[in-house]
């Protein structure tokens, strides 16, 4: 998730196409999404993450018209975009759904959903996540490295940072997709903002995709590179100026709600929905943990309320 979050532009608009990438791994684009797939023979494919409800539709059109069953989903991490049709998939085709346990954990009701949306209510969840809950046919245990579906072997990727159990598949091709653990240079230019679950560990994972040695990488957001040594670098640099950025931002005894507004006014765009509040409240929350880690920041309990500062 980057803000602004409309980062797509132009060509990026006309989506609901494939392209072969290696072998028997291709990649799907679709509205804001990049899935990358695996066919099993003609026509069956295994999907690496579904994309958002907004997709579903394009997404249902493409795979009718080029008569595609969807055999499973690998599901990278338990977000709205990588998973609101993961149980279309499953009624509508028999998929099988593969996740780690925490994501199965996670999606599997509106309570088990607030651990990731802390803020919301058990009615807010019915009401905007509902499309993220499915139940998991086969689960990703901590520490496993290969996962086989439907006869296929994956290897799969730990990349933690972007979420808990965040992770990547490698087919048989030697394709790796990387999901949100790195972005491409044009959302790394437009997004002013990225959530993080955990930015410490996000960087790590970067430097260890500079040592990955694929032969292609997917990400979801987004398209098929030859390599990312560079462009993980650039992820690097990118992320922690933004972070750097809001270190003015701090001011003696500031709440984190006073800095969540102090973030959103810096920005320029006025938030008026409730969710995006909650998102950038969510983005701040993760950002100040990381400077709190590093030593840039204190926090301290003043007048009952929890308080931030510089350390000088």
């Amino acid at each position: 998730i980057c803000v602004p979050d409309n980062v797509f532009k132009g060509d990026r608009k006309c989506m609901g196409h494939s392209v072969q990438v290696a072998g028997n791994t291709g990649c799907l684009y679709l509205m804001g999404n990049c899935i990358p797939y695996y066919e099993i023979r003609e026509r069956e494919w295994i999907l690496m993450d579904c994309g958002s409800r907004l997709a579903r539709t394009q997404l249902a059109e493409y795979l009718s018209k080029n008569k595609i069953s969807v055999r499973a989903v690998l599901c990278s991490h338990g977000h709205y975009d990588h998973t609101e049709n993961n149980r279309f998939l499953q009624e509508e085709y028999g998929a099988e759904l593969v996740m780690s346990c925490l994501d199965a954990g996670i999606l599997q009701d509106t309570l088990s959903l607030k651990t990731v949306f802390y803020s919301n209510t058990l009615q807010d969840n019915e009401r905007e996540c509902s499309d993220m809950l499915c139940k998991a046919d086969q689960m990703i245990l901590p520490g496993q490295e290969q996962v086989q579906v439907c006869g296929v072997q994956f290897r799969i990727l730990s990349l933690p940072g972007h979420a808990a159990s965040h992770m990547g598949f490698v087919t048989p091709d030697g394709v790796a997709y990387l999901a949100d653990s790195m972005f491409d240079r044009e959302s790394l230019k437009k997004g002013r903002l990225f959530y993080m679950f955990c930015w410490s560990q996000t960087l790590k994972t970067l430097e260890k995709i500079k040592n990955l040695g694929y032969k292609k990488y997917i990400l979801a957001h987004y398209g098929v590179f030859d390599e990312v040594r560079e462009l993980s670098e650039e992820n690097i640099q990118r992320f922690k100026e933004i972070l750097r950025d809001m270190k003015p931002l701090i001011s003696e005894d500031i709440t984190l709600e006073q800095l969540t507004a102090k973030v959103i006014n810096d920005m320029g765009h006025p938030v008026k929905r409730l969710e995006k509040a909650k998102l950038y409240e969510r983005i701040v929350r993760s950002m100040l943990e990381y400077l709190l880690e590093q030593g840039d920041v204190s926090c301290y309990v003043r007048d009952n309320s929890v308080c931030y500062c510089l350390v000088k």
